[in-house]
């Protein structure tokens, strides 16, 4: 009788264990398929917003490029882009020269990925100048669902044995805290605020998978940073590009419009450029913009503005600056330019622009006034500073 009790009792015992253990297990898969898939579906979006994000940034930075025919701007602005994996081929096609100012792709008989393509028109005062192309890995995924496997099987074996063996409390601290974390963690990067970061001490899975996602948010914060910084910053010469120029200006008109500050805008055109370019060569030229942006930047301050908006077109914005300090200032900068030694062992000599804000114009009545200033100076003989108000 006390045997058959002790085997009931057993068997009872072992099948409520296999309940629990069933009870544990099949939670515990289905939250591993549904938490891969959720991954799966999460980089593939992260890929494609970046494929998207990357074929703009591409349009944007080569339309200049493409208007001045300018394959080796065009190339330094693609070489940071390929340095990223998940980049397979660029290509960059310019209508007006009927010809590629780009084409590489990583590529090889021996090694074709499974990639996606993007292709984006680049449009000009209704004109199309050509187009970007950009191919992606769409295999960039698969690796990285792999590794997120790994760390899933190890996390939910962990929290499978830790069930049976711990009790409640330490479950609480050792997997239930953590893992509110990580999914805090995860919604904070779902959002994409980047810049929040998240330490984990210790080895133990769930820091490692804490730890993987905080690496895999440092990269991509890295990744994005670079291309904002690309976006809006000229890589030869290290000013503000066009757009950068764009970003900033309203904020400083908006300044001396508010506490009524005087303003002054010019535009800077280098004399004579063509010639230097097809006398020495695009990388001589090259160096006298390095060279001419070195100059200027040494010697105004850290509230002016100065941007290159054009081959050898800079704009010049001066806060706190009426425009007949500018002017004597800006003959001041023109005659250190024309003393200036550089590369080519040539004198280089610029013609510029100036205008003033009066709080009442828009930025492209400003700059309109400033261009016709330098239009005036170009016509007048070249290598002066001619002010034009628009009022």
């Amino acid at each position: 009788m006390l045997i058959n009790k002790e085997t009931k009792f057993h068997s009872v015992a072992l099948y409520l264990i296999m309940v629990l253990l069933l009870g544990l297990f099949l939670p515990l898969v289905t939250g591993m398929i549904i938490t891969l898939e959720q991954e799966r579906i999460r980089l593939e979006k992260k890929l494609s917003e970046f494929h998207r994000g990357t074929i703009k940034t591409l349009a944007i930075d080569t339309q200049d490029a493409m208007l001045s025919f300018s394959p080796e701007e065009v190339r330094n602005i693609a070489s940071s882009l390929l340095k990223d994996e998940r980049i397979v081929s660029i290509e960059v096609f310019s209508k007006l020269f009927d010809v590629y100012l780009l084409r590489v792709s990583k590529e090889t008989p021996d090694h074709q990925f499974d990639s996606a393509s993007l292709r984006e028109e680049i449009v000009k005062d209704g004109e199309i100048l050509g187009y970007v192309q950009v191919k992606i890995d769409k295999g960039w995924v698969i690796p990285r669902i792999k590794t997120y496997l790994n760390h899933i099987i190890i996390l939910f074996s962990s929290m499978f044995l830790s069930t049976l063996l711990l009790v409640i409390p330490v479950i609480y601290y050792k997997i239930l805290k953590p893992l509110t974390r990580l999914t805090k963690q995860a919604e904070i990067l779902s959002k994409g605020e980047l810049g929040i970061a998240c330490e984990w001490q210790g080895k133990d899975e769930l820091a490692m998978l804490g730890n993987t996602l905080d690496d895999m948010r440092s990269k991509l914060n890295a990744n994005f940073n670079l291309m904002k910084e690309m976006a809006v910053t000229d890589e030869l010469t290290g000013l503000p590009n066009r757009h950068g120029f764009y970003a900033d200006i309203e904020k400083i008109m908006h300044l001396s419009k508010r506490y009524k500050r005087p303003l002054s805008i010019a535009i800077f055109d280098l004399d004579h450029f063509k010639i230097v370019n097809d006398t020495f060569g695009h990388g001589v030229g090259d160096d006298v913009l390095k060279e001419f942006a070195r100059l200027i930047r040494s010697r105004i301050r850290k509230a002016d503005l100065f941007a290159r908006i054009g081959g050898e077109e800079f704009v010049m914005v001066m806060p706190e600056t009426s425009i007949e300090a500018a002017k004597l200032f800006l003959n001041e900068v023109r005659e250190a330019i024309s003393a200036n030694p550089f590369a080519h062992g040539e004198t280089v000599t610029a013609s510029i622009g100036v205008t003033e804000y009066s709080g009442n114009e828009q930025l492209d009545q400003l700059l309109e006034a400033a261009d016709i200033a330098l239009y005036k100076a170009k016509n007048n003989g070249r290598n002066q500073v001619v002010v034009e108000l628009t009022a």
